[in-house]
C-alpha cells in the first residue's frame, strides 16, 4: 500500500507539468493521464502514450467557473449546473473564447477531488486529462490495473491505494442557453 503524501506529491506534479511532462493523477472518478493544458505537445504526447489520434481533444480540467469563464463566453446558468453538480459531468462548449484557445468546442469539468483542485489552481490553468487506459480497452480501477504501457511513458506517478468506482464522467454538450444533448 502506498503512503500518500500531498503536498510532496503537489509538488512534483507542478514541476512535472511546468517542464513539459506528463503525469499519472487521481480524480474524482477515475486515474487519469495530464499535463498541461495550454500546451499542444502536451496533449500529444498523451494520445501518444494511449494510442489515440495525436490531435484528438482531450478534458479540460479547471478549478471553478471563473476559470471557466475565461475559455467559454457567456456560460448559461444550465451549464453551471452540470459543471457544479455532485455527479461529475463533463460540459463540452462551442461558445470559447477566441483569445485564450483557438478551438472550435472545448470540453470542460470542474473536479471536485481535493487533489485535482489544489493542483489546477497552483498551476494557474486548466490541466488536460484523460482516463488512464490505452484507447478502446477499459478504464482500470486503482493504480495497480493500469497498463504498463502507460506507467511507463509518463514522467510521473502519482502513487495511491485509491480505489475508483471506474466510472468516468457524463459528458454533455451545450446546444442553447437551456439545451443539451448527453452524449455519454
Amino acid at each position: 500500500m502506498f503512503q500518500f503524501k500531498f503536498l510532496n506529491e503537489l509538488n512534483e506534479c507542478l514541476k512535472t507539468i511546468n517542464d513539459g511532462g506528463i503525469i499519472l493523477h487521481p480524480t474524482d472518478t477515475v486515474y487519469g493521464i495530464g499535463g498541461n493544458a495550454n500546451d499542444n505537445n502536451a496533449t500529444r504526447k498523451i494520445n501518444r502514450i494511449k494510442k489515440r489520434r495525436l490531435n484528438q481533444p482531450l478534458i479540460h480540467l479547471m478549478s471553478d467557473i471563473e476559470m471557466v469563464s475565461c475559455y467559454v463566453e457567456n456560460i448559461s446558468e444550465t451549464a453551471i449546473e452540470f459543471l457544479t453538480d455532485s455527479n461529475p459531468t463533463t460540459v463540452i462548449f462551442s461558445n470559447t473564447n477566441d483569445k485564450n484557445t483557438s478551438q472550435k468546442s472545448i470540453a470542460i469539468r470542474i473536479p471536485s477531488d481535493n487533489f485535482c483542485q489544489c493542483l489546477i489552481k497552483e498551476l494557474k490553468h486548466p490541466l488536460s486529462s484523460s482516463s488512464a487506459n490505452l484507447h478502446g480497452f477499459e478504464v482500470p480501477n486503482s493504480l495497480e490495473k493500469i497498463d504498463n504501457l502507460i506507467k511507463d511513458n509518463v514522467d510521473y506517478i502519482v502513487r495511491t491505494s485509491e480505489i475508483f468506482n471506474n466510472k468516468p464522467s457524463k459528458i454533455i454538450k451545450i446546444i442553447g442557453d437551456n439545451e443539451f444533448k448527453v452524449i455519454r
